[in-house]
């Protein structure tokens, strides 16, 4: 099939044909990136506003049943419409301050995803400074500095640069799971 976007439907779309459930679709009507994309998402560049018509595909029935309608207003997600009239509705009724709101917590995401990508980056600095400085051969004692202040306890219980990543994975897993804010992981 190639590259694609997701689109998670908010509720889902019963399939006309057999009646199953449909949760998501596939698309390639935006940057076909292999993200996934909800109401309320950044899909496309602010200056777009339009309607995008696509075939919806049921799993259960394994063909193409029906259209439906992606609703994009100054690059976001706004709406997933089953009928043309109420893309077209919604679109001109779309409530700007909502927007506004939507773009805040875009931002937010925007931040929490910089600041694991830091954190990523950090831990694999120090993984390569900790085996590569002989810091794993070191006694306990001489370990002690500021320089792996916030990746010790990690370092410290792996015995090879892979099991380090194994570790720190685990604990980002859990960090998700324990659920910080909308399911994210804490940065520290």
């Amino acid at each position: 099939m190639g590259m694609f976007d997701t689109i998670i439907f908010d509720r889902p779309i019963p399939c006309p044909k057999c009646g199953a459930e449909i949760r998501s679709d596939q698309t390639k009507a935006f940057e076909c990136t292999l993200d996934e994309y909800r109401v309320g998402d950044c899909i496309a560049h602010a200056e777009e506003i339009r309607i995008v018509g696509d075939e919806l595909y049921c799993d259960a029935c394994k063909v193409f049943t029906t259209r439906y309608y992606l609703v994009v207003y100054r690059g976001v997600l706004v709406g997933i419409e089953q009928e043309r009239e109420a893309a077209e509705a919604l679109l001109r009724s779309f409530n700007f301050e909502k927007l506004l709101l939507w773009y805040h917590d875009m931002y937010r995401k925007r931040e929490r995803a910089r600041g694991a990508t830091h954190r990523a980056e950090m831990f694999m600095h120090n993984v390569c400074e900790w085996f590569e400085g002989g810091y794993d051969k070191r006694a306990p004692e001489d370990r002690r500095s500021l320089l792996f202040i916030w990746n010790r306890d990690i370092l410290e219980k792996s015995e090879t640069p892979l099991a380090a990543l194994h570790h720190f994975l685990a604990e980002r897993e859990a960090e998700a799971k324990a659920g910080g804010e909308d399911g994210q992981m804490s940065l520290w």
